[in-house]
């Protein structure tokens, strides 16, 4: 369960945004809108003026990013000099979590990472899979998409088995899109306009 509510003063443009669920959520915006400024409030990488966030049942609003339990994925999140295998288990390393093979495995499948070499030589749609399953198998217990999505080769197969994999591991999921109705995937949709937020379902 993710509670958010955020305040922040960016010059011209103000975030007054909200989020009270968890599963599978989606953030539909136009570019501009917020949802970039949204995310990066909840992960801890933007301090705001007011408001909070709680993840489950704790307080994390005044948490360094790497205390928080969150993730935040983007197209660039990636780490080039890593081989694929190493990457996938480099988000579990840091986050010192125990990593069981079989499970390795299951999420390569289930994500269709059947490539091999250094991720720099991947292109971007590749690149994306590989950050995705790593922060999956590191186990937190929020991941934020920030349009990390947006340039996957059979994206709808490859969102709806991401949503099976972080329901399974009990793992909320934000994903931002600059169409509502990728909402479709999601088990709630927020819509965001000039930095607020609106739940849609």
């Amino acid at each position: 369960m993710i509670d958010a509510s955020a305040r922040k003063n960016l010059g011209r443009f103000s975030l007054s945004a909200e989020l009270h669920d968890g599963g599978f959520i989606c953030l539909a915006g136009r570019n501009g809108s917020g949802k970039s400024s949204f995310l990066r409030a909840i992960s801890g990488q933007l301090k705001i003026d007011e408001g909070f966030v709680r993840v489950g049942d704790r307080d994390v609003t005044g948490l360094p990013v790497e205390q928080r339990g969150i993730v935040m994925v983007t197209p660039s999140s990636s780490v080039p000099h890593l081989t694929v295998d190493a990457h996938l288990r480099w988000g579990a390393k840091l986050r010192r979590k125990p990593l069981d093979e079989a499970r390795v495995s299951k999420v390569k499948a289930q994500l269709g990472i059947d490539f091999r070499g250094k991720v720099r030589t991947l292109s971007l749609g590749m690149k994306e899979r590989v950050a995705l399953a790593t922060a999956l198998l590191a186990s937190p217990q929020v991941i934020l998409v920030d349009e990390a999505f947006s340039n996957l080769h059979e994206r709808n197969d490859f969102v709806v088995a991401y949503r099976t994999l972080t329901k399974e591991a009990a793992i909320d999921v934000v994903f931002s899109s600059q169409d509502a109705a990728d909402g479709s995937l999601a088990d709630h949709l927020y819509t965001i306009s000039e930095g607020r937020t609106e739940k849609v379902s």
